[in-house]
């Protein structure tokens, strides 16, 4: 079978799945949910994935790549940090309006990590490489003189958690503010407190 029509597969597994997981719960989901949400057998499913916690933990994968885009995609070279944070704002911003289930998932795998040692694991190394991107950005920005000397550390650790506030706006839905506004105000503040 073709690669891409592998990959192709495997997503739409991984997109039903997390909308059933965010709907049901962890606990509460069957495989027979997944088949049925994907449209796919479940011999196919079986296929890629050979029980509902494996395919959980490759969801957390998946979750990454939908909620932070690869910093090194080309529409973010030649931009300064500040324009490199604003990008994501965007990018994120734009997956909260078609895809708001993604952001309610990290609560399921923040749950799933308090009792499962693999999920705390995978989910420690996603965190710790997201926290590498912001320091990566930030780090740039000092050494271009955009930014003044901060502490990278304790910066990458503010947009990471300003950024989870978005999940907030996932639950309650009624609020006198959007996440856009508030994804974007939010990195303004960071923004100008980081700058010379």
């Amino acid at each position: 079978m073709d690669n891409k029509l592998q990959i192709s597969k495997k997503n739409q597994i991984l997109d039903a799945a997390l909308q059933i997981f965010v709907k049901k719960g962890y606990s509460e989901t069957r495989m027979d949910d997944i088949v049925n949400a994907s449209g796919m057998s479940k011999g196919a499913i079986y296929h890629h994935y050979s029980s509902k916690r494996d395919l959980f933990l490759e969801l957390i994968d998946f979750w990454e790549a939908y909620c932070f885009p690869d910093i090194l995609d080309k529409k973010y070279k030649n931009r300064t940090a500040s324009g490199t944070l604003r990008e994501i704002v965007k990018d994120i911003i734009a997956t909260f309006k078609k895809k708001k289930y993604v952001f309610l998932a990290e609560l399921e795998i923040w749950s799933l990590a308090n009792h499962d040692e693999e999920v705390r694991n995978k989910t420690r190394r996603l965190y710790m490489n997201l926290l590498k991107l912001f320091s990566n950005i930030i780090a740039d920005g000092i050494d271009k003189g955009e930014f003044k000397n901060i502490n990278i550390h304790i910066a990458s650790l503010s947009i990471m958690t300003s950024l989870q506030g978005v999940i907030w706006f996932s639950i309650f839905e009624k609020s006198d503010l959007s996440a856009e506004e508030y994804l974007t105000e939010v990195m303004e503040f960071i923004i100008i407190g980081f700058k010379k």
